[in-house]
C-alpha cells in the first residue's frame, strides 16, 4: 500500500506480533481474548493483563488501530496523580465544546460513560409493549436486548433486504405503530449508509409522538450526513455518537447522545453515570485536534481500498462499507472461518444473523491487515 499512512512503532510491533503468530499457528495455544461472552484465561497481574490486548491480532471489535491521538495521550499522561478524583464537573465542559461545535445548545447534549447506556435509556423510555422499538437487523441491537437476547420492552426487527440497504419504508410497514425507529448509520455490521433522503422521510412519516433514534458511531469514517443538524432544529430525534471508534478511546468509555431538551430530560428517569475523568479529558483533547478526522478517515479509507481491492483481485464478495469494518462472504459457515482465524491468532467478528456465510473484519493497521490476508487465504484455501 503506497498511499498508505507511515506506520507506526506500535502498529510495526502488533503486525510483527500478528505474522510471528500466523507462522506458528500450527504449535502456538490460542491467545486470552479479553472480551465479552468468550471464556479466557487471563493472568492475574495487570501487566498479564494488558499484555494480552496485544498478543495476537486483533481486528474484531472496531477499536481503532492506533488509540488515542497524540493530544489525548498528553493529557493523559498528566492523570496519574489525580486518578482519585471524579472531575464530575468536566463532563458538562465536554457537552458545551460538543454543542459549540455542531451548531447546538448545550441543554441538547449529555455525555454518557459510552453510548451503549444511552441507547438502552432511549429503548426503556419511549418503547414498550404497545409502541415497541423497531429496526433492522442485523444491526448494533445489544442496547434493546437483555437476559437471553430478549428485548427489554418489544422489539420488531426487520431482516435486510439482499443487498443488504436499509429501507425506512419497510420498517414503517412492518412497526405502523413503533415508539422508537433505529437506524445504525454507517450500519454495524454491513457499514453500509442510510441516505438523508429515506431518513427525512421516515422522519415526516413516522407516527406521531414516535422517536427516531440515530447511531452514529461510525459516521466519521463516511460521506453520510450528520443528523445533528436535526437536532438543532428540535426534531423528534436523537443521535448517538461514541469516542470509542475513530478517537481510539475504547478502553475509557465516553460517548454522548444529542437530541431535544425534553427528549434528553424524558431518559433521566433512569439516571447518568459519572463519566470517568480521564476519559472526558481524553474527548476533550480529540474534540479539539483539528487534525484528527481527517487524517484518520483518510488512513481508514486507504486501508479499505486496499482490501477490497484485494478481495476483488480474488473474486471475493463483500459489502461496500463506509465505516472501519467489511463484511465478507465466505460462502462457508462463517463461525468456522472465524475459529480457524483465531486459531492461527488473527481475530476477527463472526457472521450475523440472517448472515451465517459471512464474516465482519475490523480495519487495522497495514501490517495487522498483511497478517490477516496470509491467514484468511490460508483458511480459505
Amino acid at each position: 500500500m503506497t498511499d498508505a499512512a507511515p506506520l507506526s512503532r506500535r502498529m510495526l510491533m502488533r503486525g510483527a506480533i500478528g505474522a510471528a503468530t500466523v507462522a506458528s499457528a500450527a504449535t502456538a495455544p490460542v491467545p486470552a481474548l479479553a472480551q465479552r461472552g468468550r471464556k479466557v484465561d487471563l493472568p492475574d497481574d495487570p501487566a498479564g493483563m494488558a499484555a494480552s490486548l496485544t498478543d495476537a491480532v486483533y481486528i474484531n471489535s472496531n477499536e481503532h488501530p492506533v488509540g488515542p491521538c497524540p493530544a489525548a495521550l498528553a493529557a493523559l499522561a498528566k492523570l496519574p496523580p489525580l486518578s482519585g478524583r471524579y472531575g464530575m464537573a468536566f463532563a458538562g465542559k465536554l457537552e458545551s465544546l460538543f454543542a459549540r461545535q455542531n451548531g447546538l445548545s448545550p441543554t441538547q447534549v449529555q455525555v454518557h460513560p459510552g453510548s451503549f447506556m444511552p441507547l438502552r435509556s432511549v429503548a426503556l423510555s419511549y418503547s414498550s409493549v404497545d409502541r415497541p422499538i423497531a429496526y433492522f437487523e442485523p444491526t448494533f441491537d445489544q442496547g434493546f436486548l437483555g437476559l437471553d437476547n430478549a428485548s427489554i420492552t418489544r422489539s420488531v426487527a426487520v431482516p435486510l433486504s439482499g443487498d443488504f440497504a436499509a429501507d425506512p419504508r419497510k420498517l414503517l410497514a412492518a412497526a405502523p405503530d413503533a415508539g422508537v425507529y433505529y437506524l445504525c448509520n454507517p450500519n454495524n455490521p454491513t457499514g453500509l449508509t442510510t441516505t438523508r433522503a429515506d431518513i427525512d422521510w421516515l422522519l415526516t412519516n413516522k407516527p406521531r409522538g414516535s422517536i427516531l433514534l440515530v447511531d452514529e458511531a461510525y459516521i466519521h469514517f463516511s460521506d453520510a450526513q450528520s443528523c445533528l443538524d436535526l437536532v438543532a432544529r428540535q426534531a423528534d430525534l436523537l443521535v448517538t455518537r461514541t469516542f470509542s471508534k475513530i478517537y481510539g478511546l475504547a478502553g475509557l468509555r465516553c460517548g454522548l447522545i444529542a437530541g431535544r431538551k425534553d427528549l434528553l430530560d424524558g431518559m433521566a428517569r433512569y439516571g447518568t453515570n459519572i463519566t470517568p475523568m480521564p476519559a472526558v479529558l481524553a474527548a476533550e483533547a480529540s474534540l479539539l485536534d483539528p487534525t484528527l478526522l481527517p487524517t484518520r478517515k483518510a488512513e481508514n479509507k486507504a486501508v479499505r481500498d486496499d482490501l477490497f481491492a484485494w478481495l476483488d483481485a480474488r473474486g471475493l464478495r463483500y459489502l461496500p462499507s463506509q465505516a472501519s469494518f467489511a463484511m465478507i462472504h465466505v460462502g462457508r459457515p462463517g463461525a468456522a472461518v472465524t475459529a480457524a482465524l483465531a486459531q492461527a491468532g488473527i481475530f476477527i467478528g463472526g457472521p450475523r444473523k440472517h448472515m451465517d456465510d459471512w464474516v465482519r473484519v475490523s480495519f487495522g493497521s497495514p501490517a495487522e491487515m498483511q497478517a490477516f490476508k496470509a491467514a484468511f487465504l490460508k483458511v480459505m484455501a
